[in-house]
């Protein structure tokens, strides 16, 4: 009794409504969002998901300000990539862009289910945070095969990159993170395909999990009454 009383006092409360919301924005608005606005529009929101997920961890000014720094570069990066100023087979700028935005959104998505796992109530706030994780596990996903796809343009039966479209990324990453698995896309290489394992893995255990947190949050409330 006395744990659940401090936690509610002294632990903050994420707010995870805004990146929800964003983010599932960007995937509702991505086949309209072609060409050079569109692309540009595209790129944004992406930097402003990077934005809201560095505001998550709390950090000091200092530390925030040096993280959206290192967003903004990963930002300018996209930009130059989508508005094609530079060819995209120079490949350390493409690495670096895609390794910025991989460490944000993996970290990101540790962060918030270590939240999760401490938050001592169940709240529409933690549900939507647990949402959350699941999106951002399939940007992740999407990323990595970004990268794979960077080195060997073979690697899957199926280009996930075109000139005027990335959708193929998210398109994938998802039905392999939703187990859905209709092969009009598979992976070829090795690597490609170990990725693919391990996120059909994830994509089965964390609903597992989170479901078993908040059943177990939901009974621990409810044995623990309130003062």
């Amino acid at each position: 009794m006395e744990f659940s009383l401090t936690s509610k006092q002294t632990l903050p409360q994420p707010h995870y409504q805004h990146l929800l919301t964003v983010m599932v924005l960007r995937l509702l608005i991505i086949p309209f969002l072609k060409g050079g606005i569109g692309e540009i529009v595209a790129s944004l929101l992406f930097f402003y998901i990077t934005f809201l997920i560095v505001q998550s961890y709390r950090l000091k000014r200092s530390l925030f300000v040096i993280f959206v720094a290192i967003a903004a570069v990963g930002f300018f990066l996209d930009i130059i990539l989508t508005l094609g100023w530079v060819s995209t087979s120079v490949t350390p700028m493409i690495l670096t862009f895609l390794s910025i935005y991989i460490v944000f959104f993996g970290s990101a998505a540790l962060l918030i289910l270590q939240n999760i796992v401490k938050t001592p109530r169940v709240t529409m706030d933690m549900v939507r945070g647990g949402i959350c994780v699941y999106l951002l596990l399939g940007y992740f996903w999407a990323l990595l095969y970004a990268m794979v796809y960077t080195f060997d343009a073979n690697a899957f039966s199926s280009a996930l990159l075109t000139d005027d479209s990335y959708l193929n990324l998210l398109y994938f990453s998802f039905v392999t993170l939703t187990t859905l698995g209709f092969g009009d896309i598979v992976p070829v290489n090795e690597v490609a395909s170990v990725f693919t394992i391990l996120e059909a893995l994830v994509g089965q255990m964390y609903p597992t999990v989170f479901i078993a947190l908040l059943v177990g949050g939901y009974l621990a409330n409810r044995q623990i009454p309130d003062e």
